[in-house]
């Protein structure tokens, strides 16, 4: 159901086709196998399987109709509050994403401030061959590097105006990534139980990942979203546990512990309204969806991914949404 400001759903892919005729559609993800660039450009495809046999999209919605544009490989949609934005670059060199990764974050902070939306609010990054070694760098580290490299130099404020953000492993080619911004910044929110990601000591890589934890955002119509970085079995900055079960509990409390955080500074009550769950090859969803059920209902949408993660012993890695609008809801459906 949309609402009166920023939406997004999950819903199924076939369904996902009407939602093209609205004037409010930012842009459409979908998942699966490596495909051509469509050439609707409000749709993203991403080259990750999706688990449980389901076939889902990702769709953004503006609170009122959108303008549509492409710049320099970008393309770009506004409701006149949010920009949303979608970018895939090819690579040429495995050994190069560092370059790359600064070209693409480059042309971002160039088209959200020429658009009037400076402020980046939440950037998805997907490559293939996340933990492979190039030239003795782990390509994970090369995108850390380029990425620092164009943040820190565009924001005045670097540690307190970083974006939520997830970088995954994708089976496909090249970097693709999609984003928010919006014209007015969100609040950070980092996470008591973790070392911030951009304060990760050398043995993490020469640059510490470029990314809050989480990002309060206030939106039209009294309604705040939480967006929830990608979460994994991490406390402090080292990894936990070796079995998916342990690490998956161990990152249910790291999420629940940032919307707690968030709730200490939010002027509504948030609840989580949608997760979207990373597992590496071969793991299985099932005995998942119990337990984060236990911990945040069995209303919530959930969207399972095949992908690798930044980490190699990491198995699982969650990333989210939490809405006032999903705390009223839940509230209205309380017995």
């Amino acid at each position: 159901m949309l609402t009166d400001s920023l939406t997004v759903l999950f819903c199924d892919e076939t369904q996902s086709q009407e939602w093209l005729h609205s004037e409010r559609l930012l842009g459409l993800v979908r998942f699966g196998a490596p495909a051509p660039i469509s050439a609707d450009n409000r749709i993203c495809r991403l080259a990750l399987a999706e688990l449980g046999g389901a076939s889902t999209a990702e769709v953004w919605f503006g609170a009122r109709p959108v303008q549509t544009g492409m710049h320099d490989g970008i393309y770009h949609a506004s409701d006149g509050d949010v920009l949303f934005l979608q970018l895939a670059l090819p690579e040429a060199d495995p050994a190069a994403l560092q370059a790359l990764t600064e070209v693409a974050y480059r042309r971002l902070v160039i088209i959200t401030r020429g658009l009037g939306y400076p402020h980046l609010l939440r950037i998805w990054n997907y490559f293939p061959e996340i933990n492979q070694e190039y030239d003795g760098l782990e390509r994970y580290r090369a995108f850390c590097a380029g990425r620092h490299q164009v943040l820190a130099g565009a924001l005045r404020e670097f540690e307190s105006r970083l974006p939520a953000g997830s970088a995954l492993g994708a089976q496909g080619p090249g970097l693709h990534l999609y984003a928010l911004a919006a014209r007015e910044p969100g609040l950070q929110i980092e996470n008591p139980r973790q070392l911030s990601a951009f304060r990760y000591p050398p043995q993490y890589g020469r640059r510490s990942p470029s990314f809050s934890r989480a990002l309060l955002k206030n939106w039209s119509a009294g309604c705040q979203h939480l967006y929830i970085s990608g979460t994994a079995s991490i406390v402090g900055h080292a990894s936990q546990h070796q079995d998916l079960c342990s690490q998956l509990d161990e990152t249910l409390l790291n999420l629940e512990t940032l919307v707690a955080e968030a709730n200490r500074r939010a002027t509504a009550s948030l609840a989580m309204a949608l997760l979207k769950i990373y597992l590496r090859p071969k793991a299985d969803p099932t005995p998942l969806r119990a337990r984060i059920a236990e911990r945040f209902g069995a209303n919530l949408s959930l969207l399972f991914l095949q992908a690798d993660i930044c980490r190699p012993e990491l198995l699982v890695e969650i990333e989210g949404l939490a809405t006032s609008e999903a705390a009223h809801q839940s509230q209205d459906h309380a017995p």
